[in-house]
């Protein structure tokens, strides 16, 4: 016990005077340089990679939030213009083209096309308006599901990439841990000593990966986490006006197919 803890003044006693005395190169009273030029091979490696990780998930993150931000922007003003309409499907239609990134625009403007490639205002004459409507509510539905999966496909695309950057690169930098720590045992077992020159590389490998880890998972886990938050918002969003829009056509089909008897 008392070798350990003279081990421990010692190391301390050490490396206080770098911390306090190193160039320009410390971050946080941390040489990061220095401690870099520590680690071996492996560490290096870990490095590597959960950089890697990290400067893609940021790119990841700013074009989710661009888009995601866009989608939302866009459906206010969709549904702002529709309003003003007071539901008329042909000018929504036409409105639609101007918000490609909105999910609601498509899912108009999908159903409508499909609205009028049937032709359920007039359908078959030997159809009853009843069988018309039923008929309408199931071809609309079909369009609507696939249109929502298709738009939330799109707005969910780049997530799995920030998921998996919060799983994996804390595993990178506990990997990188054992492994320095397994150096460090390995010096003190040939060498029989615990000076800080010969714990440094493995120490340094050690920390330096689980930092790295840490600093590439953090922000892939708070973007995650927002991200699917504004998606499952969007998905609501898309649900509720999907039965509108639904509601809406099978009104002006009984309109119509009343008018035509």
């Amino acid at each position: 016990m008392i070798k350990t803890i003279t081990i421990i003044q010692h190391i301390a006693r050490d490396a206080v005077i770098p911390v306090l005395t190193q160039g320009n190169s410390r971050w946080f009273c941390v040489d990061v340089i220095e401690a870099i030029k520590l680690n071996d091979m492996m560490g290096i490696l870990c490095l590597i990679i959960t950089t890697i990780y990290s400067v893609i998930s940021w790119g990841v993150i700013g074009y989710k939030y661009l888009h995601i931000r866009q989608a939302t922007n866009q459906s206010n003003k969709f549904i702002e213009q529709c309003m003003a309409g007071k539901g008329n499907l042909e000018r929504a239609f036409q409105i639609a083209s101007n918000f490609p990134d909105s999910p609601l625009a498509q899912i108009l403007r999908e159903s409508y096309l499909e609205l009028e490639m049937e032709n359920w205002y007039q359908g078959d004459k030997d159809m009853t308006l009843d069988g018309r409507l039923n008929a309408a509510k199931i071809s609309l539905e079909r369009v609507m599901e696939q249109t929502s999966a298709n738009e939330i496909r799109h707005l969910e695309n780049g997530l799995n990439f920030l998921a998996t950057t919060a799983n994996v690169c804390p595993l990178i930098g506990l990997f990188g841990t054992v492994w320095g720590i397994l150096g460090a045992f390995q010096v003190v077992a040939k060498e029989g000593s615990a000076s800080v020159g010969s714990l440094g590389p493995g120490v340094s490998t050690a920390l330096m990966t689980t930092v790295a880890g840490l600093i590439a998972a953090i922000p892939a886990v708070i973007a995650y986490n927002y991200f699917v938050t504004k998606v499952q918002i969007l998905v609501r969003r898309m649900d509720a006006f999907g039965m509108e829009a639904s509601n809406i056509i099978q009104k002006q089909i009984m309109k119509k197919g009343i008018k035509g008897k």
